[in-house]
């Protein structure tokens, strides 16, 4: 797999900002062509208004939606003017997470911020990511709103449970993990995972990303008292990590909404990029 098409999903933020700079930089590395995209969400209205204020209220989100589109297009333009980067943009009024992860088909990584931030707090209950994740077939670069660095994947963490989902997102993140500097493969609690017959086997791996000039850095922890999130999280900062590398929702939607799960967890608490493929 190659990074060739890069999907941002741009809004009127200063998070996207940063995201947009990540963006361009990932797709100057790889020669990529970078596809920035603004939805505009279809106006709902909270029911506690009154019938009679609906559709003035509608009137009101319909004009700060447009608003926000132009100022995502306005970023978009300035970021990418003399970038030295194929671009597209695309600006279209649907739901937000169908459209995105429709579009993301088309692309070999997609990047958004962790929260959705174009539709009000009631509508966006969800995390954006979560929700994508279910409807696209590609990698998700979230990159959290405190993330100031202009550059990403030159230390990568790699989470590593011996799932299909983990093999799948290592297999996606393939090209930045040959272009990385460091690579640490870590599995928390290995005798608790049972999604292989013999165990997560990560000597098994290491050898066969060494096959694809990855050089791993094996590491088994315990999480003791914490959670799998925070013993992954603790190792990254002290590992110095941009990035980790994980799979995303092994267990069913309904299990992970009745129950939470370390990908929720994770897409919550993040400080650094997470690339999550399921």
């Amino acid at each position: 797999m190659s990074l060739k098409d890069i999907l941002v999903h741009v809004d009127s933020t200063p998070a996207s900002r940063v995201r947009l700079i990540l963006a361009l930089s990932l797709a100057r590395r790889f020669g990529a062509r970078l596809s920035g995209l603004h939805v505009i969400p279809e106006p709902d209205v909270p029911p506690y208004f009154k019938p009679s204020a609906v559709a003035r209220i509608a009137r009101i989100y319909a004009e700060n939606a447009r608003k926000a589109a132009g100022l995502a297009e306005a970023l978009f333009r300035e970021e990418t003017e003399d970038a030295g980067v194929v671009t597209t943009w695309e600006c279209l009024a649907a739901d937000l997470a169908e459209t995105i992860a429709e579009r993301a088909r088309f692309a070999d990584l997609l990047m958004l911020g962790q929260f959705d931030t174009e539709n009000p707090p009631p509508i966006s209950a969800f995390l954006l990511p979560a929700k994508v994740a279910f409807g696209a077939a590609t990698p998700i670069l979230v990159i959290p709103d405190s993330v100031l660095s202009r550059e990403i994947g030159r230390r990568i963490v790699v989470a590593w449970d011996g799932s299909r989902e983990a093999a799948r997102a290592i297999r996606d993140a393939m090209p930045m993990l040959q272009d990385a500097e460091r690579v640490s493969l870590l599995t928390v609690d290995p005798l608790r995972q049972r999604h292989m017959h013999d165990g997560p086997n990560p000597s098994g791996l290491a050898a066969h990303l060494s096959r694809h000039g990855v050089f791993p850095e094996a590491m088994e922890l315990s999480a003791a008292e914490n959670s799998v999130t925070d013993a992954l999280l603790a190792h990254a900062a002290e590992f110095g990590a941009d990035l980790l590398v994980t799979g995303a929702y092994g267990h069913s939607r309904i299990w992970e909404f009745v129950v939470g799960g370390t990908t929720q967890d994770l897409l919550e608490k993040t400080t650094i990029p997470l690339l999550i493929s399921r």
